[in-house]
């Protein structure tokens, strides 16, 4: 299987990790440049296989689908985060958001956390002041059409209490199995551990559980948080355009390559 590697997108912890982990593995590999929101690469792949994996911005999901790529991009767009409430329910942590465009969403509180309910990266998820939320939106619905991108006075947004998280975890889910996870927040600042708590791993099999559970794709990395009332799912998110963080990078590639490598 080919891997298409988004150059410069994996900056954070564990982004060196990738290229190296598949050099080292003697998988074919390829690195490029990609044209914001329309996903073109620069230079252009020489390819003799439709077997490809693209590991970078969400945007790849254009030119997999468009080449007919496999598998291409997990893309888990279609699944909103109203889609994953009706799904997981409490589960969720952010399980009583009221949704509406951004020009007419509301606080109830002074503070409140605000994100959209799709995975398309439009803005990040943040806790806003009122004031500042305000004013924000303000200068959002006020650019005209023609500066309008997918942030606009019409984006669907979710609108949320402020939870207390003492910690948060990612999961990489390939084919139902979890096959590798990370710490990557404690008390709101980064921390990076590959070591995480069997319980953690425990909730989230069972969430995700094919009898009793429910799983958005064959693969997907699912964010867990640690609060005052137990874990919770904070999200889910298209495996192929989510940080690395301290995960076994290694045990991905196997993963995905053990799962989706025609040629295995």
């Amino acid at each position: 299987m080919h891997w298409i590697l988004h150059d410069g997108f994996f900056r954070g912890p564990g982004g060196q990790a990738l290229p190296e982990a598949l050099a080292r593995l003697s998988l074919p590999m390829s690195m490029h440049k990609v044209v914001p929101f329309v996903g073109e690469l620069l230079p252009a792949p020489v390819l003799t296989t439709r077997n490809v994996i693209c590991m970078g911005a969400y945007s790849l999901r254009l030119v997999a689908s468009r080449m007919g790529w496999q598998p291409g991009v997990f893309d888990i767009g279609i699944y909103d985060f109203v889609e994953q409430r009706a799904r997981w329910g409490e589960l969720m942590l952010n399980h009583d958001i009221v949704v509406s465009s951004l020009s007419g969403a509301r606080f109830t509180s002074d503070r409140m956390f605000v994100r959209p309910t799709d995975d398309s990266k439009a803005f990040a998820g943040q806790a806003f002041d009122r004031g500042d939320f305000e004013e924000w939106r303000g200068r959002v619905c006020a650019l005209d059409v023609a500066e309008a991108t997918s942030l606009n006075a019409d984006t669907v947004v979710q609108v949320s209490q402020i939870k207390t998280i003492y910690s948060e975890y990612r999961l990489w889910v390939v084919k139902g199995e979890i096959v590798t996870a990370c710490l990557y927040r404690r008390d709101g600042k980064g921390a990076f551990d590959a070591w995480v708590d069997p319980a953690v791993l425990a909730f989230a099999a069972s969430a995700i559980d094919s009898k009793t559970g429910w799983q958005p794709h064959d693969a997907f990395v699912i964010d867990i948080a640690d609060t005052p009332l137990g874990y919770r799912i904070i999200e889910i998110n298209t495996l192929n355009a989510s940080g690395l963080y301290a995960c076994d990078v290694t045990r991905l590639i196997v993963a995905l390559e053990d799962a989706f490598n025609e040629d295995a």
